[in-house]
């Protein structure tokens, strides 16, 4: 693959183009996707086991903190949440390493070095797709109103959240290919902000006196999102999407130009 990428890329030059660029970032995620399944038994399937876990863990503290769920089935209402959280997380945890674990290929390529990071979250996004089959069948099951005009927020939603984790992902990727400590660091990270985000409990639980901090965590739009398009039938709060869209532009405003200008010294770096 990495003398396949570097001929492909080097008959075209840096300035390729959009559709080898395209190219590029497609065999980069079809590679890793058929590389992180390759040994497992189960394959595909462990797309499902994390999301499915942690929903199993949340009705489990159910029962012991009489969590609610403003009147939607406890189960349903956490795996809305599970959907595109474990998107957001997988996508940006594994955009931090995604540099310096194509470390080869960089050094034998002249490739645009954005295209490591965007791999990354088209991977996740095959992973948001397995779980959305899951995520089908419970609102089938649980006959919940879906299924109609509001479905056309759903897309965007996800757009949302790929564009925020990638934009993230510049900067954490940016930083691990100098310091490996974000690499270590992110899992505790990311348990730190689920517990921060609406995932297992309702907005409306959270006390008035913190309401106003937590409506800053940009997941909070999206996972509210999710809910009141898959559950309750309805578009999303625009009040709460906006801080959404907000940050994800600042964070793009910030950290795409960062992430262009210093990886020219990525190869020095590695």
């Amino acid at each position: 693959m990495m003398a396949h990428t570097k001929g492909v890329y080097q008959s075209t030059g840096r300035d390729g183009g959009f559709n080898q660029f395209i190219f590029l970032v497609t065999s980069l995620v079809l590679r890793e996707f058929k590389g992180q399944y390759r040994r497992a038994f189960l394959g595909p399937i462990w797309a499902l086991i994390k999301p499915i876990g942690y929903m199993m863990v949340f009705i489990f503290l159910r029962g012991v903190f009489d969590i609610k769920s403003d009147g939607a089935p406890f189960a349903l209402f956490t795996f809305c949440a599970l959907v595109p959280w474990t998107f957001f997380n997988t996508a940006l945890s594994r955009c931090a390493p995604s540099v310096v674990s194509n470390g080869m290929i960089l050094k034998k390529a002249d490739i645009p070095r954005e295209i490591f990071p965007i791999a990354t979250v088209g991977i996740a996004l095959f992973d948001l797709l397995i779980s959305m089959i899951v995520l089908v069948g419970m609102l089938v099951w649980y006959e919940a109103p879906a299924f109609g005009w509001n479905l056309i927020w759903l897309p965007i939603l996800i757009l949302l959240t790929g564009l925020m984790a990638l934009g993230m992902g510049f900067g954490a990727a940016l930083i691990a290919t100098v310091r490996r400590d974000i690499v270590f660091a992110m899992p505790f990270m990311m348990q730190f902000w689920m517990l921060a985000s609406p995932v297992m409990y309702p907005l409306s639980q959270v006390p008035e006196r913190w309401h106003s901090i937590v409506v800053i965590n940009p997941m909070v739009g999206i996972i509210e999102g999710f809910r009141n398009v898959l559950i309750h039938g309805k578009a999303p709060d625009m009040d709460l999407l906006s801080v959404s869209i907000i940050v994800t532009v600042v964070v793009w405003v910030v950290f795409l130009p960062l992430y262009h200008q210093m990886s020219k010294y990525f190869s020095d770096v590695l």
